[in-house]
């Protein structure tokens, strides 16, 4: 299995850096940038903006290579997903599945059992949730900005994490020991990317090394802190695919 690990850059492919690197590309790519900083600069925005903006042939032809590349050399990226985690083989047996409202709103009821207002926050909070997060599994890009930033991914889940931040304090405290504020590494097959999302994020992956290999080479003062950016799985992620389990304790706090 090749695997991208956008976290890991031994990871990635040095056709990547010969793509980016080649003298005449690179002078291209130097014109290109001119003298604007990182944050504002117009032909960074060309590599990760969505293709409906592209407006830049140079950018244009280097996502096009690199996702080239992608497909060429990787059977496999990683993917995180956040969970409270309180049986390591719930997962190593089963996997992730698909987000379940009805199992939540069932194990929510249990939870929060004898705390008053719980169906009328139900009714408020519910549909939102199903209209996003049903018969999909959450993936982070990096754990490392993740970590960087305290993504509050890392919570739990979003329904009953919601429903106990509207409950209040003794709903937050049954929610918080739950399980252990946890990301799960997974090895998503390169295919899903196009074919099992609810957008197509292959480009995202190639497009976010694109940009770092860029911004290494002509700000190499900047420290790398991952990628930030999510998207939902519409399938779920077999047990041989887990590959590890990251304990985001003190990386993420829980609601106050």
């Amino acid at each position: 299995m090749e695997l991208l690990d956008l976290d890991l850059l031994e990871t990635w492919h040095s056709d990547f850096q010969d793509l980016v690197y080649q003298q005449d590309v690179w002078l291209k790519i130097e014109a290109n940038l001119g003298g604007a900083r990182p944050e504002r600069n117009e032909f960074l925005s060309q590599i990760t903006c969505a293709p409906d903006y592209l407006r830049d042939e140079l950018a244009t032809l280097l996502r096009h290579k690199a996702r080239e590349i992608l497909f060429l050399r990787y059977s496999h990226v990683v993917g995180y997903h956040g969970c409270r985690v309180s049986d390591e083989n719930q997962y190593r047996l089963g996997g992730i599945f698909p987000s379940n409202p009805s199992a939540l709103i069932s194990k929510a009821r249990s939870l929060f059992a004898d705390i008053p207002g719980f169906e009328e926050a139900l009714q408020d909070i519910a549909p939102w949730y199903l209209s996003y997060n049903e018969g999909k599994v959450g993936l982070l890009f990096s754990c490392i900005r993740a970590k960087d930033d305290r993504n509050t991914y890392t919570r739990g889940s979003e329904l009953i994490r919601s429903l106990a931040n509207r409950l209040g304090p003794e709903a937050k405290l049954r929610f918080a020991q739950t399980g252990r504020r946890s990301l799960i590494k997974c090895a998503i097959p390169t295919e899903w990317l196009e074919n099992h999302t609810t957008l197509p994020v292959i480009g995202s992956f190639s497009n976010n090394v694109l940009e770092h290999l860029i911004r290494r080479r002509k700000w190499p003062e900047g420290n790398f802190v991952g990628f930030d950016g999510s998207y939902m799985l519409t399938r779920a992620v077999p047990p041989e695919n887990i590959l590890e389990f990251i304990d985001m304790t003190d990386f993420s706090d829980d609601d106050r």
